[in-house]
C-alpha cells in the first residue's frame, strides 16, 4: 500500500498480512492511511478506530447482545495492539493502546468459547503471565507453549489457538520478560529458557497437562525464544521456530529492517541508545547454544523476510544437535511466513501433533 511517509509504507509492507490475519479491516486500513500524514500520526488515529470498535462492543453488551459483545470486545483488543505494537515515540500512547488492549480483552475473558484461563507464574520475586486453553475431552493433554515475538502478545497469539485444539493440544500463549502487559516490569532477557522453565514447573502442577508432552513454539523473536529454551529445558520435547534470529545483533542492522522495529527493541529492552541495543543484542544469540538442542526441531523461515534473514534460521537447524530435525524455507514468504500462512500454518500445527501425541484425523 502506498504512502508518502516512507515508514509508514515500509510498516505496511512487513506487517499488512500480519494486520489482516489479525483481524483488522482491510476497508480500517485504508480509513486510517488515509487519515495520516506521517509515523507520528499513527498510534493516535488507531486509537481514534479502536474506540469506534470499543464503542461498539459497548453498545452490544448494553443491548444484552453478549455474543456480539464478546466478539467486538475481542476486535477493540486488536486494534488497540495495532496502535501500540511498534508505535513508542510517544510512550503515554503506548501505554494507553496496551493497557486498553489488555483490558478490553480481559472484559470478556469468562466468556470466550472455547474456555480461556489467565494465568500467574511465580517468577523471580514477581509473576510472568498466560492465557490457557484445552481441547475437548479428557485429559491430561498434551500442552504447547506459544512465544509472543518482539511486540506480538498473549492476546494476539493466543487468537490462533484452534488449530493446535483440534488437534489435541492444549495451549498455553505466554508473555515472559520484555513482551506484552510483562514489559510494564520485565524487560527483555537474552536467557529467556528461565521463563520457560518457570513455566513447565507451574504446568506440571496441573491435573489437565501431561507434563511429559510439552511442546514449544515461537515466531519473530519467539523464534529465538523457543530454540533458546528447548537448548536448555530437557521437559520440552519438541520445537519450533518461525522467523526467528541466530544472532539478534546482526538482524538489529540489516537495512531492511524497519526503524520502528529497532525503536520498539529499545523500548521492550529498556536500552537508551541504538548503540546500546547494538551491544545488549549480541548476547541474544544461540552460537554455542544451539548445539544443545537435541529434541525434534522444525524451523521455518521466510526468503523475503526484511526483518531476520534466511540464514539465521538455516544457521540455527545446522549447529542443532537433534537427529529429528528439518528446515523449511517458502521462497515466496515474508516475515513470519504471514502471507503464506496457509502452508506453514498447517504443517507447523501437524507436525508438533505428531511429535507430542495429538490427533491428525
Amino acid at each position: 500500500m502506498m504512502h508518502p511517509d516512507p515508514i509508514i509504507e515500509r510498516v505496511m509492507e512487513t506487517w499488512m498480512p500480519r494486520f489482516l490475519g489479525g483481524g483488522i479491516a482491510y476497508y480500517d486500513i485504508q480509513t486510517v492511511l488515509s487519515r495520516i500524514r506521517d509515523w507520528d500520526d499513527w498510534g493516535p488515529e488507531w486509537m481514534k478506530m479502536a474506540e469506534m470498535h470499543e464503542e461498539l462492543a459497548e453498545e452490544a453488551w448494553k443491548k444484552g447482545h453478549r455474543i456480539s459483545a464478546v466478539q467486538a470486545f475481542q476486535t477493540a483488543s486488536a486494534y488497540y495492539h495495532t496502535a501500540c505494537f511498534v508505535y513508542v515515540r510517544d510512550l503515554k500512547i503506548h501505554n494507553r493502546g496496551l493497557k486498553k488492549s489488555v483490558e478490553c480483552h480481559d472484559r470478556v475473558l469468562e466468556y470466550m468459547e472455547p474456555k480461556v484461563e489467565k494465568i500467574k507464574i511465580p517468577f523471580e520475586g514477581t509473576n510472568i503471565l498466560g492465557l490457557f486453553s484445552t481441547p475437548r475431552g479428557g485429559g491430561p493433554f498434551p500442552v504447547l507453549i506459544v512465544l509472543p515475538g518482539l511486540d506480538s502478545t498473549k492476546e494476539t497469539r493466543h487468537q490462533r489457538k484452534g488449530p493446535y485444539l483440534r488437534r489435541g493440544l492444549a495451549v498455553l500463549s505466554l508473555e515472559g520478560p520484555g513482551q506484552g502487559e510483562v514489559s510494564q516490569w520485565l524487560k527483555i532477557r537474552p536467557d529467556y529458557e528461565v521463563a520457560a522453565s518457570a513455566t513447565i514447573d507451574y504446568l506440571e502442577t496441573r491435573p489437565d497437562v501431561d507434563p511429559t508432552r510439552i511442546g514449544i513454539f515461537g515466531m519473530s523473536m519467539g523464534g529465538y525464544y523457543a530454540p533458546r529454551s528447548a537448548a536448555f529445558e530437557p521437559r520440552i520435547k519438541a520445537c519450533v521456530g518461525n522467523c526467528g534470529a541466530y544472532n539478534y545483533a546482526e538482524c538489529f542492522i540489516v537495512d531492511s529492517r524497519p526503524i520502528v522495529s529497532r525503536e520498539a527493541f529499545l523500548h521492550y529492552s529498556g536500552c537508551k541508545t541504538e548503540e546500546e541495543a547494538f551491544e545488549f543484542a549480541q548476547q541474544i544469540s544461540l552460537e554455542g547454544v544451539a548445539e544443545r538442542i537435541t529434541c525434534p526441531l522444525l524451523i521455518l523461515h521466510g526468503k523475503l523476510d526484511p526483518l531476520v534473514p534466511w540464514e539465521q534460521g538455516k544457521r540455527i537447524v545446522d549447529e542443532a544437535s537433534s537427529v529429528d530435525k528439518r528446515f523449511v524455507l517458502y521462497e515466496d514468504g515474508i516475515h513470519s511466513t504471514s502471507n503464506v500462512g496457509y502452508r506453514s500454518n498447517p504443517l507447523t500445527a501437524d507436525w508438533l501433533a505428531e511429535k507430542l501425541g495429538g490427533t491428525l484425523s
